[in-house]
């Protein structure tokens, strides 16, 4: 198991690592909410010696239970007890606050009073300040609040308001204050999560906090059990209106998939389960926050690609997104936070630093992927559902983000999409796609790329909402607007066709740099194209060659840069690494145009690389060391990701509806499928499927050389499979 960190999540209240939040995980554990850590330090102690942790079991996103045992204790009277006979048990859970039930039990063979330490501090510090963003103040702690069975903990931010922490206990302790050891002295960190830049932690003191004892007199083979909650208070409001219940269509009308692969239905149940725990309720709505602990925050890009990988499962969580994000969107122009009229948000946060404007994100947008997404979301959940409300909702808001690509985001009027690299300020991204890394864009030989960038991928969005946009708008009788937009789709292929496509390389390049050249480094992004469905059969297979050489596909996944390029690295965030998701959207292209056995190679290396991870959950990204066949290999785990992060969750529910082949015909209302599967499935049942008003399931079974497909209150046809796979037959 790669990854032993305890991560709850109940709406906006999360705890990242395991209960004693001490500082020796990453440097994000403890427990947050609204953008800020509300408890930092959580020890608990025997005799004043840290436990041994023997296990923790994570029963549902928001409990787990921890067992620790003593080590060798010295008594008072000269006695001892030796290791391992006193069990101690932490039952975790997350509601209003965080709920900790500790119990003792004494399996030795003497009476002992043990003493039962609980060490609580809270340093009140906004996520963007532990990630490492410069602050040039911080506000004020306040004194503790002391009473026989509470402590109050509390902070004055630079905005003078006031955020709290209460911790409160079932049984009367002794307690006394303690000065906490905030921060190592100028330690040097990097910014999270692209690494722009050195930063320095503060050398500022000490963190205000307070220790709790409770005298436990424990006969052998006596239980002894204490409750306490820590109830975090949001600035300016009450826990209750900070907290929510996450639930109704969003979290109810959502499919399942089973398999006759008991491991790969282990992976599906896990990302399912990931996808719930991961939606939360912000002041604008309800959208799966992007990931643990750095991204719990209404973010564009991440929850849209999440809604474009999962809408035949939940269309009611895509329609979720596509409201939020709708009501965030831009209408003016705001240098600062990159806000143009019709553009769609990058993130927004909550904390001290967007309530003081040291940051930008009230929202930002900086990104130019955001918006092509949110248009082709929007006619992919349409397409699905049928949703007539949804349409006529949002129809102006899909308008003005036509008006922001072809207006805002073309900025020299050459048909492309492109972002500049000259943004500065904290919080700024200087690289405004998917791979937002300050070094992600570079030339074969490593000359970094600045100036007006068009990048691969960002057209493809484009040309994709476009095309299925027409679709729909042609189903709700606008023929002309259909028409329309069929024409600006196909001239942006031709576009895209000319200016990037690298025939020596049988590719297409990362970008167009400012001066309007390829950049002719080989990466995964071109990838997303097969997805978006933008070029010819045969470029599509000339990509699907190129991704099989060893340079991109590592074994684990096709990698974000070939090794072949100056700037690899193959533990960097966005040169080398692999991302689930980044090769869902590939596999999803690569079945789309019938490279089955391609598509098949990324779904089995995923497989493989979730039941390496704990809890079989696919990570964020894993290094892009090549994998050794023919050995028990594990990927190697990248050293700062979310876990778990939304759109890596999100990947193999994705690849499934790829194997599958499975679509929606706008026209008749029926979903088509057109089947293949690899050697290590031979069923796929999905049931609770919701499209276009009607309910049922859908299952599909290897039978010889083609398959059986059996609908259950769904009307389906079946398409003959592109790589030549024998028509299946329908019952």
């Amino acid at each position: 198991m790669l990854d032993y960190n305890l991560v709850l999540k109940r709406d906006e209240l999360y705890l990242v690592g395991d209960i004693s939040t001490d500082g020796s995980g990453e440097r994000a554990t403890g427990l947050y909410l609204r953008d800020t850590r509300h408890l930092s330090r959580f020890r608990v102690t025997i005799n004043g010696m840290l436990p041994d942790r023997l296990s923790s079991h994570i029963h549902d996103p928001t409990s787990a239970t921890v067992f620790t045992t003593n080590e060798l204790i010295r008594l008072d009277d000269g006695g001892m007890i030796h290791p391992h006979q006193i069990a101690l048990e932490h039952r975790v859970s997350l509601a209003d606050g965080l709920h900790v039930t500790v119990v003792l039990e004494n399996f030795s063979r003497r009476t002992a009073t043990l003493a039962l330490g609980l060490e609580f501090g809270a340093d009140f510090r906004d996520l963007f300040d532990i990630r490492g963003f410069a602050r040039d103040g911080r506000g004020h702690f306040v004194a503790p609040g002391l009473e026989e069975q509470r402590i109050v903990l509390g902070y004055c931010g630079l905005d003078g308001k006031l955020v709290e922490t209460t911790i409160a206990f079932d049984r009367a302790p002794s307690i006394r204050l303690l000065r906490i050891d905030a921060h190592r002295p100028d330690q040097p960190v990097l910014l999270l999560p692209g690494f722009d830049a050195v930063a320095f932690e503060p050398a500022s003191g000490v963190v205000p906090g307070a220790q709790a004892t409770f005298m436990v007199p424990l006969a052998p083979g006596a239980r002894w059990e204490m409750r306490t909650v820590v109830t975090p208070h949001p600035a300016g409001e009450t826990v209750d209106s900070a907290l929510s219940e996450v639930g109704g269509r969003v979290l109810t009308e959502r499919a399942t998939i089973t398999t006759d692969n008991p491991l790969f239905d282990r992976v599906l149940k896990r990302s399912d389960l990931d996808l719930t725990s991961l939606m939360t309720h912000f002041p604008e709505g309800t959208l799966p926050a992007a990931g643990i602990p750095w991204y719990v925050a209404p973010f564009g890009r991440d929850s849209l690609i999440v809604g474009l990988q999962t809408y035949h499962l939940a269309p009611a969580r895509a329609a979720g997104t596509l409201r939020v994000l709708a009501a965030l969107q831009g209408d003016k122009i705001d240098r600062r936070r990159e806000e143009e009229p019709g553009k769609i948000l990058h993130e927004m946060r909550y904390g001290e630093m967007a309530r003081c404007h040291e940051i930008p994100h009230t929202p930002y947008y900086g990104t130019v992927d955001a918006t092509p997404l949110f248009v082709w979301l929007f006619a992919e959940t349409v397409a699905w559902t049928g949703d007539h409300g949804l349409y006529h909702d949002l129809l102006p808001n899909v308008r003005r983000a036509l008006e922001w690509i072809e207006r805002y985001g073309d900025k020299d009027g050459d048909g492309f999409v492109e972002y500049r690299t000259d943004a500065h300020g904290v919080g700024h991204i200087t690289h405004q796609v998917w791979k937002d890394s300050f070094d992600s864009l570079n030339e074969p030989d490593g000359r970094p790329i600045t100036g007006l960038i068009a990048g691969i991928e960002v057209q493809g969005y484009v040309y994709a909402a476009y095309a299925r946009l027409a679709e729909v708008v042609a189903s709700y009788g606008d023929t002309a607007w259909a028409s329309e937009l069929r024409g600006k789709a196909e001239m942006l292929r031709r576009r895209v066709e000319d200016a990037f496509w690298l025939d020596a390389d049988g590719y297409y390049a990362q970008a167009l740099d400012g001066d309007k050249q390829p950049v002719r480094a080989i990466s995964s992004n071109p990838g997303h194209l097969l997805a978006c469905g933008l070029p010819s059969p045969e470029r599509a297979q000339r990509i699907a060659a190129r991704l099989r050489q060893p340079d991109l596909d590592s074994g684990w996944g096709i990698r974000t840069l070939s090794a072949k390029m100056a700037t690899y690295n193959p533990m960097s965030y966005h040169n080398g690494s692999v991302w689930p998701h980044d090769n869902s959207l590939i596999g999803d292209g690569l079945y789309r145009y019938g490279h089955a056995s391609a598509g098949h190679a990324i779904a089995e290396a995923l497989f493989a690389v979730a039941r390496a991870y704990f809890l079989d959950r696919l990570p964020e990204l894993c290094c892009g060391f090549a994998r050794q066949e023919g050995t028990d290999d594990a990927p190697v785990a990248y050293p700062v990701s979310c876990s778990p992060q939304a759109w890596a969750a999100a990947a193999m529910p994705l690849l499934v509806r790829a194997m599958l082949g499975l679509r929606v015909e706008i026209g008749t209302g029926r979903i088509s499928v057109a089947p293949a599967l690899p050697i290590w499935l031979n069923e796929i049942t999905i049931r609770d499927l919701h499209v276009r008003g009607r309910r049922g399931s859908l299952a599909v079974r290897r039978a010889g050389e083609g398959y059986d497909v059996i609908a259950d209150g769904l009307f389906v046809a079946v398409r003959r499979a592109d790589d030549g796979d024998a028509t299946p037959a329908v019952r």
